[in-house]
């Protein structure tokens, strides 16, 4: 794969090289067809390059800037892997990060969707704050790999962003978004995917801030399926547990307050895991994985297993599995997800061109035929993650990154955090 008639295949420079660990088949193939996922799909056009759809290939024309996150981390696991040219990578990175520093922005945030045609906002979308910061983690992640003029926009992009804006200092936690007509709209008041929010307000203009909204973060205590206590989710969906971790390597990091959010989401795996493996007329033996995910005719935010808000009436299950969920857990359940992969592979219809399409429901006997930016993107990072330290190694090596863990008050420990291999399952 290449671009702008660049050819032949990339050899990583010496700061590039690392350790590998060469996937399992199944995993290569998976990974690969999501990174062409991501290559085959944004946007050629000269206003809208770079772009990246929301979900292919019902809605095209409706991009993502989270999903644009996932995409720009990708070219830098692309050229790691060695699956596309360094060069071609770079300059599709940098012609990205160009036009999306022309978008419709305030504060400098962005809008949760754009028109992939025009590149105008789609509709009345939200100024989204955890959208934007997904972008952030990616457009970092790239600039890290491959330097230079990539890190200079990547950068500039980053650093317009005015955390203030958002910061409410009455209940010293951020807002979610601003709608039109509304105004700025709820509040990150308890743990879900916004983890990466706190670091990059500490990297950047909210440094003064970001440690109090980070530890004034409502923390839902439960205990999973196997009675480990943890930090459960809203609706206890899994991508949740994974979108920060897909950037921020919390590996042996404990905060000010002793929490350990590498251990929490391996508990938060194996509460999944054990839940699906305790009903066995919706979920096949090593089928699991509960998360948002596309439905038929739609997308439900709230799929998930217990603990969940509302003394566990928050959640839905009707036997739907995303692959993703299990496959975004591999850094935290290796081996379970592996095995999840392999059953995965057992439904034919299940495979289409990039890989697993998002979702299944082994009970009824159907699944979706589509692909969601975000879900293809959790699914390329973590694995990146697993093989290589890819995303974790360059986003973390930021020293803007480094600065922002200590603000927040997270130290290392000298031993690593346990894995889901030393943790018994129930």
């Amino acid at each position: 794969m290449t671009e702008n008639n660049n050819s032949g295949v990339h050899r990583a420079p010496e700061r590039n090289r690392q350790p590998r660990i060469k996937p399992p088949a199944p995993l290569e193939q998976e990974l690969h067809g999501c990174f062409r996922f991501f290559w085959d799909n944004f946007s050629r056009g000269e206003r809208t390059y770079g772009l990246m759809p929301d979900r292919v290939p019902d809605i095209k024309h409706k991009c993502s800037v989270a999903s644009n996150g996932f995409m720009l981390a990708a070219m830098a696991v692309g050229a790691d892997f060695h699956w596309v040219d360094f060069n071609s990578a770079k300059t599709v990175c940098d012609r990205t990060l160009s036009t999306l520093l022309g978008l419709q922005q305030s504060h400098g945030f962005l809008y949760h969707f754009y028109s992939g045609d025009t590149g105008e906002r789609y509709k009345q979308s939200e100024l989204s704050t955890i959208d934007t910061a997904l972008l952030f983690c990616g457009a970092l992640t790239a600039g890290s790999y491959f330097g230079g003029s990539t890190l200079k926009l990547a950068r500039r992009l980053v650093q317009r962003a005015d955390w203030n804006y958002f910061y409410d200092p009455q209940r010293k936690q951020f807002r979610m978004a601003y709608y039109d007509g509304e105004g700025l709209h709820a509040w990150w008041d308890y743990y879900a995917e916004q983890l990466v929010i706190y670091v990059l307000a500490a990297a950047g203009n909210g440094w003064q801030f970001a440690r109090d909204a980070y530890e004034n973060l409502g923390r839902l205590q439960g205990k999973a399926a196997n009675g480990q206590p943890f930090v459960h989710t809203w609706f206890g969906s899994l991508f949740a547990h994974q979108f920060s971790h897909a950037f921020v390597d919390f590996r042996g990091k404990t905060d000010s307050l002793g929490m350990d959010w590498f251990a929490n989401s391996v508990t938060a795996s194996l509460n999944d895991i054990v839940f699906c493996e305790q009903r066995p007329k919706l979920f096949p033996q090593g089928v699991w994985g509960l998360t948002s995910c596309a439905v038929p005719g739609g997308y439900r935010g709230n799929m998930g297993c217990p603990p969940s808000g509302n003394n566990d009436t928050e959640h839905f299950c009707d036997g739907t599995v995303a692959p993703c969920a299990a496959l975004g857990s591999i850094v935290f359940t290796p081996q379970q997800s592996l095995k999840a992969l392999e059953q995965f592979d057992k439904y034919p219809k299940l495979q289409g061109k990039y890989g697993l399409y998002d979702s299944f429901n082994p009970s009824q006997g159907c699944n979706t035929t589509c692909y969601i930016g975000i879900d293809k993107g959790i699914t390329l990072l973590m694995g990146a993650n697993y093989c290589h330290n890819t995303v974790w190694k360059y986003f973390n090596s930021l020293s803007e990154i480094r600065h922002a863990m200590s603000v927040l008050g997270f130290t290392q420990r000298q031993t690593t955090t346990a894995s889901a291999e030393q943790i018994k399952l129930k």
